[in-house]
């Protein structure tokens, strides 16, 4: 049997060979449907196809066969699906609402949008006769669109290269351009990619949040979500934030491309676990990148300012024990805890405003999470890996700007750790290649005394079997 060098259990990882960014999120019927950047021929990028695959509780996935291969019109590059229930497409026949994805054809560096339909559930696809079903209008960036309903109307983000554009159709097969955003409003160290404008509900009513992907020109170096928050009217997006202030989604090295599911009744996005910095070269095998756990969005106000929430989807259907504990730490003391590399671990602090290290450790390696009080951050220091050489850019410290811990949860899955603090309002995503079976959780206090209460969960290690249908 062939060696799953690295394989997670439960984050999503193609059958072989390529995968990015997340593409076509579309919740129908009890299933959620995952569509995504993959070159099923090379573990480096290459002709873009659509791979596909569907989940029941977003832990376990079944693969598909792949549902979109590149034609005439070019590679099919990142996109988006949705149901359209009212048949404003004129597409339906029977009594299944046909299934839409809009992507981007992507030719010798030439970019339009067209659309492919489903009438059986996303199982076959047939691309339009019609397109492109929106013309190039002289961009050299012009991709990754995102649909969503808005009031009777269909909406569209497309990204730009330095901003945003919105147009609006009736029936998703005729688009007029409405509005753009951005070009003034945020950071431009790099492309502007795969858009993504959410409706949230608040306690002061509704607000809605643009995701813009941007690579490089992240916090901590390649590609990284950056977001604004504001109102939509169904045609502009008037932005409420400072044009100057940069808002993270992730702090992290590893985690991109995200955007939401469509037909849902709440914010779930996920995104790819990784870095344009290194994608090609991580040493998995026999595929190479995956996705991030799925995570619920929320907003929230602090010190006046409104903040994404990002909380991991249930991971309570893998758990196969638990074990509770409390830690009192006194200047410089350890205390250690046996893990299983496949893990979630809830943490929280007594003394929110005290320093302390904590590790991941394996055979005389470690990743090492660092709060520091007096610098106001949480870094991740992942030089102590010993496999970081098949890149210059992997060796990293990466931080968050963070005055106090209250509390942290991990989620840790063979080769990366999510991190999400303070009830998810800072989040990091990191990957990290360690040669062991097993991994020690090691805390360390700082010139004052850590007391913690921590639990951790055992999830399940059986490798996930693809399985086709």
């Amino acid at each position: 049997m062939e060696k799953q060098l690295y394989r997670p259990h439960f984050h999503f990882t193609p059958e072989s060979n390529w995968i990015n960014d997340p593409n076509g999120l579309c919740y129908l019927e009890g299933e959620y449907h995952l569509f995504y950047q993959h070159h099923p021929k090379s573990k480096v990028w290459g002709p873009m196809h659509w791979g596909h695959a569907v989940s029941r509780d977003l832990l376990h996935w079944e693969h598909l066969p792949i549902a979109l291969y590149p034609d005439e019109n070019g590679q099919i590059f990142s996109g988006s699906a949705v149901v359209d229930e009212q048949n404003t497409s004129g597409l339906q026949e029977g009594e299944t609402p046909v299934m839409i994805a809009l992507f981007t054809h992507h030719q010798e560096g030439y970019e339009t949008q067209s659309i492919a339909y489903s009438k059986d559930k996303g199982r076959s696809w047939t691309k339009y006769p019609h397109n492109p079903i929106i013309e190039n209008p002289g961009l050299k960036d012009f991709r990754d669109p995102k649909v969503f309903r808005y009031e009777n109307v269909w909406m569209v983000t497309l990204a730009c290269g330095d901003h945003i554009r919105f147009y609006q159709s009736e029936n998703l097969l005729d688009w007029a351009y409405v509005s753009s955003f951005g070009q003034a409003y945020g950071t431009h160290g790099g492309v502007w990619e795969c858009p993504d404008l959410i409706r949230f509900q608040t306690d002061e009513g509704e607000k809605w949040v643009l995701i813009v992907s941007i690579n490089p020109g992240g916090p901590n170096g390649g590609s990284a979500i950056q977001y604004f928050t504001g109102d939509f009217d169904g045609k502009v997006f008037h932005c409420d934030q400072p044009k100057d202030q940069v808002k993270w989604a992730d702090f992290g090295r590893d985690f991109y491309a995200a955007v939401t599911w469509s037909n849902l009744s709440y914010p779930l996005w996920i995104g790819w676990m990784s870095n344009w910095q290194y994608a090609n070269e991580v040493p998995t095998h026999p595929y190479r990148g995956s996705m991030s756990i799925p995570r619920k969005l929320s907003l929230r106000k602090v010190e006046g300012d409104y903040q994404f929430v990002q909380k991991p989807v249930d991971v309570s259907p893998l758990v196969e024990r638990t074990e509770s504990k409390s830690l009192h730490l006194i200047a410089a003391e350890t205390a250690s805890h046996k893990l299983s590399k496949q893990s979630h671990i809830i943490i929280d602090y007594e003394y929110p405003s005290v320093p302390f290290e904590l590790s991941i450790k394996g055979e005389g390696e470690k990743v090492t999470m660092k709060f520091d009080p007096s610098t106001s951050t949480f870094s991740l220091d992942r030089t102590g890996v010993k496999n970081i050489q098949f890149s210059e850019h992997f060796a990293s410290v990466d931080s968050a700007p963070l005055k106090h811990m209250e509390d942290m949860e991990l989620i840790i899955d063979e080769c990366s750790v999510e991190i999400f603090l303070n009830q998810g309002t800072f989040v990091m995503t990191e990957l990290f290649y360690m040669d062991t079976e097993v991994f020690t959780l090691e805390w360390e206090a700082g010139d004052s005394e850590v007391k913690v209460d921590y639990q951790v969960q055992e999830l399940s290690t059986a490798l996930q079997k693809a399985e086709k249908s």
